[in-house]
Order: structure tokens, then sequence, then C-alpha cells
């Protein structure tokens, strides 16, 4: 298991630094595909949060480079590595799931921030992006935004994360998968 820490910024700030310690079901292995990703650099496919209209969104040095940004790992974010997604067929070759933070929005605009499940195609290929977790919507003025300070992923397979509400307090929100979809609820 693996964990990494910075420090956060206040919700208002362009970005927060979450702590993304991992927990999931087993030891990690240190060769697989997803852990060798250059994840500034992505490939991933059906990553609607981003809003592109293609099927993919290819990350050049952390963000698609739209004038409305889509950015992954912001602020020295971390992915978090565990086996927690449904995996089709269910003898696929992936090995690994991991779990990103990616912002939608401009650092002086209404930005939103989500947690993307993200698994390994059928041929360790593409990266595949699972329906997403999303932070709350920014305020009317785009001014405050709820951030992802930290998260994880549970034994029991649950995404926890400590997250800075628009108010500035922090609270800790749990989801759990509901459907071979993928798609979440807050529990």
């Amino acid at each position: 298991m693996t964990a990494s820490s910075a420090a956060s910024r206040p919700a208002t700030t362009a970005s927060s630094r979450p702590t993304a310690p991992a927990t999931g079901s087993g030891p990690a292995r240190q060769g697989s595909e997803i852990r060798r990703t250059d994840w500034p650099n992505a490939l991933i496919r059906n990553l609607e949060f981003c809003g592109e209209s293609d099927d993919a969104v290819r990350f050049r040095n952390g963000s698609n480079g739209f004038d409305i940004p889509c950015k992954i790992l912001p602020g020295g974010a971390r992915p978090v590595y565990a086996e927690f997604l449904v995996e089709e067929p269910a003898n696929a070759p992936s090995t690994e799931d991991a779990l990103i933070l990616v912002e939608l929005g401009n650092p002086d605009a209404a930005r939103q921030q989500a947690l993307v499940p993200v698994q390994l195609g059928y041929r360790n290929d593409p990266l595949w992006a699972r329906p997403v977790i999303k932070g709350d919507a920014p305020s009317a003025t785009g001014d405050r935004v709820m951030t992802f300070t930290s998260y994880r992923v549970l034994s029991d397979d649950k995404v926890e994360a400590t997250v800075r509400r628009l108010d500035g307090r922090t609270e800790t929100r749990r989801w759990r998968m509901i459907d071979f979809a993928g798609n979440w609820e807050r529990v």
C-alpha cells in the first residue's frame, strides 16, 4: 500500500493538494501497466466529465489544452491504485484500477472537481474512465469551489474522500458502486 501527502489549499484557490493513501485488497504490484502510466500525458477514453465531443481525452502536460481546460491530477494530486471496479469480461487482463482527480474549469472562474475511476483496456493499451464521482457544483459566482483534499479506496471497494465544502468546512464522504455500469451513490 502506498500513500502520499501534501498540504491542502483553501477551496477558493486554484487547486487542492490531496493526500491519496491507497488501501485495497492485497499487495501492490509494482510492475503493473497502470502504475507505469504517464498520467500528465494520458489518453483516457469515455471521460465525459471533461466535456469533449471525442470519445477520448488526451492530456498533455496535465491539461487537455482547451479554453476551458480539464486538468488531470491538479495541484500535485496522486492516483490511488486498487482493485475495485467490476471488470468486463471477467477474465479481462486488467491487473489494477486507479482513482484519479480531475478538475474542469479555469482557476479564476467556476471549476468543478471529480474523482475518476480508471481501468486498463482489454489489451492493456487504452485507459477507460468509468462513471465519475462529481464534487459539488461551484457557487453561482464561481468564487467558491468544493475540493477533494484526500481520497482512497476502502477494502470494501467504497471510495472515501475528505472534501472542503463551499463554506470552507471539511467533511468525510463515502460512495459505493450501485450497478455493474459503475454508477456511484453517496452513502
